[in-house]
Parts: structure tokens; C-alpha cells; sequence
């Protein structure tokens, strides 16, 4: 009998963290939007991988938000600097567009473009194209996988004597070295892939010292740096992203998804809860203002998968009437963000 029960207990704890495989179906695509939080000073030794694993990030704080909305190339500003790209993201606050090529081995980065000054490096009408592409989510991939990627750019500046040319090389090694359960500050995910990818750069820079097209090397260094990222089945399937150094055992920043799927949200302790009635709502739902954002601030609704689904400017009012028939039944959140934060959820029933 305690053979038995041992067993039982075995096959219930392969249940609760199944192994899963990061399939194409998993991958951003155009019209797919979430943000993700990022805590600048999260410090500490990387945990454990391996099979069934217990991951608990719950700890992390929120310092700011990045919003990445995924669009169609095609009809991008300057999706003709970048020769196959299916997807872009726009990046306001960079001045900054970015373009993805997704394909049956995962999702990759195309190249830049920056479009005003303090975009790339401080300049701006640059177009940084990776040939070959850089890996930005391996698929299909799972637990015990592997994988060695190489993206390269080619930045020529003739604008200055001599001409410079840049050649940056990266060589990514990926390794799926862990399933488990993962906890947020948002909520607790049970069956997760975690992605270790450890990047050797090359920076190589060259002159040309007579301005002929001849080229000599001037300088050249080497880098490595690590990081660890988290996936689940589903859009959106990035969890966590930790930033490591070149060994790979210490982190130095975390990025994680700011509003999570079906397990529901959690309010973070620096935000406050707001009212939000009737609720549930089928018609119109009433969201109260706090006086000291109503001036100037940003509501911004989401459904239950974390997408964002619209985004408003309020100024000077005391309430806003949310308009929710266009919405099918289910859980959603909104975020508004002031000089506050302010967070809830909410129920569409028709």
C-alpha cells in the first residue's frame, strides 16, 4: 500500500508541472499586444533547472511598463529596410521601430530602425539589418532541447572621415533546462518552460581610412552575457525574462508579464484598487476617477489571454462611462495610470 501511494503521490506531481513543447502556435502575431513589467533592481543567484522545478518570483517589484503591440510589416514606415519580415513593434518612447520574421523554427529578430535622435546609440535614420536574424523565441522547443544560433549586422557611418564600419556577430547557444511552476506577482502558472540562452559577442570595428571602399581592422572585443526566460502554451506565452551575467549565475534585472491569463490578476501592493460598477456589467460600466489623476491620465483595458484592447486618454473627469457590448462575455482588467496606478477587474455579462 505505501508503494501504492508513493506512486500516486509521483504521478499526481507529474500532473501538476507537465513537460511542454513551445510550438509556432505560441508565437506573438499581428494584432497580439501585452506589456510586460520590469523590475530594474532585482539581484540574485539564478534558481535551479531541471525537471519539476518550483519557481517563485513572486517578490518582484514594479518599476515601469512596456507595451509591445505586434503589427503587420507590411505597410510599416520602413519595412522595406528589412526583406522578409512579417511582423513590427513600434517603440514611441525610443524612437524606434523593430521587425520580426516568424517561421516554423521560432520567432526572430529582423533588425531596427531608429527614426529620431536617441533612438540607436544616440542617432537617428539608422536601419540595423541582422543577416542572419537573431533568435528571439526558439520553436518547436522543449525541455532538454538545444539549439546554436548566429545573427550578424553590418553598420557602415560615411558621414565622418575616415568611413567606420561596425560588424556585430552573435552566437547563441539555447537550452531548455527546466519545467515547472512558475509564481509572479500576478499569478502562479503550473506548467512552464524555462529557455537558458548564453550569448558570445563579437564587436569588430573597421576604417577606411581614404574613403575607397578598402577597409582595415582597427579594433575588435568580445562579450558574453546570459539570460533565462519563462513560456507557457498560449498567447501571450513570455512569463519572465531574467537578464544574467557571463556565467550565468547571477541576475541583474527582471521583465515580466504585467497582466496574466486565466489564473486572474493580483493588484500589486504599490497600486490601489479603484471602483468599477455595476459588476458584472452588460452595458455601460462606471469606473471612478481619483482626484489626484483625474487631470491627466491613461485607461487601458484588457482581456483575460493579458492582450490590450483599447487605450484612452482621460483629462478632467470625475467618471468614465465604459462602453462594454462590444465586449463578448467574460474576465477582463483595466489599469489606469496617473501619478498613480490604479487597477481592477471586471466581468462582461450579457
Amino acid at each position: 500500500m505505501k508503494k501504492l501511494f508513493t506512486l500516486f503521490l509521483l504521478s499526481f506531481a507529474l500532473i501538476g508541472n507537465a513537460q511542454i513543447t513551445i510550438t509556432t502556435a505560441d508565437l506573438p502575431t499581428a494584432g497580439s499586444s501585452y506589456i510586460l513589467a520590469s523590475d530594474t533592481l532585482y539581484t540574485d543567484i539564478i534558481s535551479p533547472g531541471g525537471a519539476n522545478q518550483v519557481w517563485n518570483y513572486s517578490q518582484l517589484a514594479n518599476h515601469g511598463q512596456d507595451t509591445l503591440s505586434f503589427q503587420s510589416a507590411a505597410g510599416t514606415p520602413y519595412a522595406t529596410n528589412f526583406p522578409g519580415a512579417t511582423m513590427a513593434v513600434n517603440s514611441p518612447a525610443d524612437s524606434v521601430w523593430a521587425y520580426f520574421i516568424s517561421n516554423p523554427n521560432g520567432l526572430y529578430l529582423k533588425g531596427a530602425y531608429t527614426y529620431s535622435v536617441g533612438g540607436i546609440g544616440g542617432v537617428s535614420n539608422i536601419a540595423l539589418v541582422y543577416n542572419p536574424a537573431q533568435i528571439y523565441a526558439p520553436t518547436p522547443f522543449t525541455y532538454g532541447s538545444t539549439r546554436n544560433e548566429v545573427s550578424r549586422f553590418q553598420l557602415d557611418i560615411n558621414s565622418m572621415s575616415p568611413h567606420i564600419r561596425v560588424i556585430h556577430r552573435t552566437e547563441s547557444m539555447l537550452n531548455g533546462d527546466g519545467y515547472g511552476s512558475l509564481t509572479t506577482p500576478y499569478a502562479t502558472y503550473p506548467n512552464t518552460l524555462r529557455i537558458k540562452s548564453v550569448d558570445l559577442s563579437y564587436d569588430s570595428i573597421y576604417v577606411d581610412l581614404l574613403g575607397f571602399g578598402f577597409y582595415t581592422l582597427a579594433q575588435t572585443s568580445q562579450s558574453q552575457v546570459s539570460s533565462y526566460k519563462w513560456y507557457k502554451n498560449g498567447n501571450p506565452s513570455l512569463l519572465l525574462s531574467l537578464n544574467a551575467d557571463s556565467l550565468a549565475t547571477n541576475v541583474s534585472g527582471a521583465d515580466f508579464l504585467f497582466v496574466p491569463g486565466a489564473t486572474g490578476i493580483n493588484t500589486l501592493s504599490s497600486q490601489k484598487a479603484i471602483k468599477a460598477y455595476p459588476n458584472p456589467a452588460s452595458d455601460i460600466l462606471v469606473i471612478d476617477i481619483p482626484k489626484e489623476i483625474k487631470e491627466e491620465s491613461t485607461l487601458q483595458i484588457y482581456n483575460n489571454a493579458g492582450q490590450l484592447l483599447n487605450t484612452v486618454s482621460i483629462n478632467d473627469l470625475d467618471r468614465y462611462m465604459l462602453d462594454v457590448k462590444q465586449y463578448p462575455a467574460g474576465l477582463y482588467s483595466f489599469i489606469l495610470t496617473g501619478s498613480k496606478t490604479y487597477s481592477s477587474r471586471f466581468v462582461v455579462q450579457h
